[in-house]
């Protein structure tokens, strides 16, 4: 072991201290075999075998792919990708003992000519995002596999880890694109170009890189309440803190028992999130809309979970006394027939204006933003018609895919849960800034119990003012909102319950009048909605619709279609002091046996029957709680709970009640 190493390996272990090396390995050894064992690992080879030999087969003889534009620079759709995803599954096969050709002379060769072509073409894209993460990524896991197939540095074309270097970005520079999760995407790649070069103060930087940010934050990452953030105070559990937990377990498990791997208490905090936020926030095959922001209109198939059963198998690895947990999450994302259902649970996030209460036989989430949160944004022309997520917006899952792929279908003037003035065309939807958008509310909060019940509330002012309450009282979902206002005298205020992939039947006489008369009830799939006796109309409607999905995201081609079933309450134009109430349950159980006692712009409260209450006070008074009356300051969320514990909240979010 030369001194630089031996410096580098105490250094390293001094800042991140864990556990001991296992005797007579060299840690960088270690660490690049289970880097290939990994990216070779639950591999379908004869699969794998068949694409590794089409794409050489189809290879020009200069290195080039007939089909791939390599002077092609766009943000989202950027064509050369395709180039070095190709090299990387032949470079699988090449560099895998199980593969059944490694270190095929002919693999070899179409590789090494596949890189010179990359060199030579020298693809960029107009988004930074595909030079400084996704191309150095493929190309350095595409260059340790051909490694381990036996292609030394000096084989490679002349100037492309030069190339890799002075393009890919720094983890530790000062600007946006290196914090949260950008960092870590930096850090993979240079700890990449680390093991593979050998040089040992870059696989240090990349690795600090990694895992700098397994810690909690005020900036973006990993927040106190375990939601995460990107792009500023904007909530984004899926996409970016999916990339989070991706990296970090995948690193934890390649780094374990290392002097390279975090101490145990950071290490621990990937499991908590994993846990008790990100898969929580997946139900089925699908992740909940509101968890994966502008990905939810950005491209086909983008918010599928499937994608995350390797964080699964990473975290079992580093946590083995949660692997029956794991293994469960992993079997409700397969859609295995025995898969048991997820645990309660109930949960406020305030540092992302969020709530999210999971029941065995459904999961209810819903999303407001405010003054110290962004908006869900829109940029790289994805997420368009985007602007009333993030505005009340509610989701009730039970298979999952209720709205999987939904958005270019959606009537964006109805986003579940939001109260919107609906004037009908996509060129009426208000944009503002694409990126960084805050909110203006300045009361939005909740409590919860943590297992069975939570109280929501989001108060908002502005051309269509109004206060908005959720609460979750076990598989009871009580919905409100009371003083409301518009202006418009031109379109319809509406408040929408539902919009979702038609998953069930729906009575043919509502549907023929497309009207139901309050008090009604109405199921459709696994849900009962129920809406009281009031003044707005309850409409519905079951629609086929066929739509572009360009509709949403500028750069992609592809059409959808499919029946979508909206159910909305409409308030006429221009109203003043408008009211709504509804409640959602399961359909399989009885009705719900929940009261509304109040809803009004001062206060709002429903109780159940196991004598558990939620409120929102917007004005200090003396109101009736659990059958006393107490005195309430005003602005606060509280939820009485079945053992008669009463929790309250302030109602919004400061660094000193966070």
């Amino acid at each position: 072991m030369t001194r630089l190493r031996r410096l580098a390996i105490l250094l390293l272990a001094a800042a991140l201290p864990s556990f001991a090396l296992h005797a007579g390995q060299e840690p960088l050894e270690t660490l690049r075999v289970r880097v290939i064992q990994d990216l070779t690992a639950a591999v379908d080879w004869p699969t794998a075998r068949r694409q590794a030999q089409a794409h050489a087969a189809a290879m020009g003889a200069q290195g080039a792919w007939p089909d791939v534009d390599y002077a092609n620079r766009h943000v989202t759709l950027w064509p050369p990708r395709k180039h070095l995803e190709r090299l990387h599954a032949i470079a699988l096969v090449f560099g895998a003992e199980a593969s059944g050709r490694f270190r095929d002379p002919a693999l070899r060769e179409v590789l090494l000519r596949g890189l010179a072509h990359w060199q030579r073409a020298y693809p960029r894209s107009a988004n930074w995002w595909f030079n400084q993460f996704l191309a150095p990524q493929l190309l350095g896991e595409t260059l340790l596999l051909a490694q381990a197939g036996g292609v030394g540095v000096g084989d490679l074309p002349p100037g492309l880890l030069a190339r890799w270097a002075k393009e890919g970005g720094d983890p530790w520079a000062k600007v946006s694109t290196a914090a949260g999760a950008n960092r870590m995407n930096l850090g993979e790649h240079w700890a990449y170009r680390g093991l593979l070069t050998g040089d040992e103060a870059v696989l240090d930087a990349g690795l600090r890189g990694l895992f700098d940010p397994l810690r909690l934050t005020d900036a973006e990452g990993l927040q106190r309440d375990l939601s995460f953030h990107q792009h500023g105070p904007q909530l984004y559990i899926g996409n970016y803190g999916y990339d989070w937990l991706a990296l970090t377990a995948k690193w934890l498990a390649r780094t374990r028992g290392t002097p390279f791997a975090p101490p145990a208490e950071r290490a621990r905090l990937a499991r908590d999130y994993a846990l008790e936020t990100f898969f929580p926030a997946i139900r089925g095959e699908w992740f909940l809309y509101n968890a994966v922001g502008r990905q939810q209109a950005s491209r086909p198939g983008d918010a599928n979970a499937r994608k995350t059963l390797p964080i699964l198998r990473h975290l079992a690895q580093v946590f083995p006394g949660d692997a029956p947990a794991f293994e469960a999450i992993a079997a409700r994302i397969r859609l295995d027939p025995a898969a048991p259902p997820p645990p309660a649970r109930s949960r406020v996030y305030p540092c992302s204006d969020y709530a999210l209460h999971v029941r065995p036989a459904f999961t209810f989430d819903v999303r407001a933003n405010s003054v110290r949160t962004s908006r869900c944004e829109w940029g790289n022309d994805e997420n368009l018609l985007g602007r009333f997520l993030s505005e009340g917006s509610t989701g009730f899952v039970a298979r999952g895919d209720e709205y999987a792929d939904i958005a270019p279908l959606w009537d964006w003037f109805k986003v579940p849960g939001t109260t919107a003035v609906d004037k009908g065309q996509d060129t009426a939807i208000p944009r503002g800034k694409p990126w960084g958008q805050r909110g203006t509310a300045t009361l939005v909060g909740g409590v919860s119990d943590g297992v069975g019940a939570l109280a929501f509330a989001y108060r908002r002012e502005g051309a269509t003012p109004g206060c908005f309450a959720w609460f979750a009282l076990g598989d009871a979902v009580v919905c409100l909102g009371a003083g409301l206002s518009a202006a418009d005298a031109g379109a319809p205020l509406v408040t929408t319950l539902e919009q979702c992939r038609r998953h069930g039947p729906i009575p043919d006489d509502a549907l023929k009048k497309g009207l139901l008369e309050t008090p009604a009830a109405l199921v459709h799939g696994a849900f009962r909605y129920t809406a009281p006796k009031q003044k707005a109309a309850l409409r519905v409607s079951l629609e086929a619709r066929a739509k572009p999905w360009s509709r949403v995201s500028a750069a992609q081609p592809e059409r959808a279609a499919g029946e979508v079933f909206t159910l909305w309450l409409d308030h006429g134009p221009a109203p003043t002091d408008a009211a709504y109430a509804y409640i959602v349950t399961p359909a399989a159980s009885p009705p719900p046996d929940v009261t509304i006692v109040s809803n009004s712009p001062d206060f709002q409260s429903a109780r159940d029957a196991l004598g558990r209450e939620a409120f929102v006070c917007y004005r200090t008074g003396r109101y009736r709680v659990g059958g006393a009356e107490r005195e309430l300051i005003a602005p606060c969320v509280g939820l009485l709970t079945e053992a008669g514990r009463l929790l309250v909240q302030p109602l919004g979010r400061t660094k000193e009640n966070p």
